[in-house]
């Protein structure tokens, strides 16, 4: 295992609030071992107190920039009360476990529907190596941020949605239903503990083929009209 991933499971991940399976350290190990998708930071759409986003980040190399995206304590726009964020808790977090200690990223407060946030701006299309979806999971919430981290992520890069089989969440499963209904060129390939991994068209045999020759490949199975690998 890659040694930021192994030193962060074993001396932070347990001590941060979060839900977050441990076989997600396992599955960023083998995304982040291919020969592709090596450039660009991460970004998490939903941090709470950043277990997962540290997760993804001690993958992201020195220089690389990644960005935090959470409405944090302005709970009166948590509208489906999926989490109850801490800017302070995250900040802490970052400097005691991330490797980077909070120095590549960017933190944006807001909700990632509002337009004013601009995350098209402030980050450059298709400059992101992994993305993660795990913010409001009401259906437009996941319709949107879904539409967001198609135009982020690279051409290589991998996107993962939280909570897409959870029954307290079912928004989540709905909104991926009704962007994966657009025909858009962000489709999944693996499905596993509580996440749902999706990639540019272009590059789903691979990855599907990557996860299917994993430890962590149980069978294949059919998710919207796609075959993907069941972790």
């Amino acid at each position: 295992m890659n040694a930021n991933l192994k030193h962060y499971h074993e001396s932070g991940f347990p001590s941060i609030e979060g839900w977050c399976a441990d076989q997600l350290f396992d599955a960023v190990d083998l995304l982040d071992g291919v020969a592709i998708n090596k450039k660009g930071g991460c970004m998490e759409i939903g941090v709470h107190h950043g277990k997962f986003y540290i997760l993804l980040n001690q993958v992201v190399a020195a220089g690389e920039t990644s960005y935090a995206v959470d409405i944090f304590e302005d709970q009166n726009l948590n509208i489906d009360q999926s989490g109850s964020g801490s800017l302070e808790k995250f900040q802490a977090n970052l400097v005691a476990h991330d490797v980077h200690r909070g120095a590549n990223t960017i933190i944006v407060k807001g909700d990632s529907t509002d337009s004013g946030l601009a995350l098209d701006q402030r980050v450059r299309p298709g400059s992101l190596r992994f993305i993660s979806v795990d913010g409001g999971h009401t259906v437009e919430h996941t319709v949107n941020d879904l539409q967001i981290a198609a135009r982020l992520v690279a051409n290589e890069g991998v996107v993962i949605l939280d909570d897409i089989l959870n029954h307290h969440w079912p928004g989540v499963i709905e909104g991926a239903f009704r962007f994966l209904a657009t025909s858009p060129v962000l489709v999944p390939f693996a499905l596993g503990h509580n996440k749902l991994y999706l990639c540019k068209l272009s590059f789903q045999a691979y990855y599907c083929n990557l996860f299917s020759a994993s430890h962590l490949f149980t069978k294949t199975v059919r998710f919207h009209g796609h075959t993907v690998a069941a972790l």
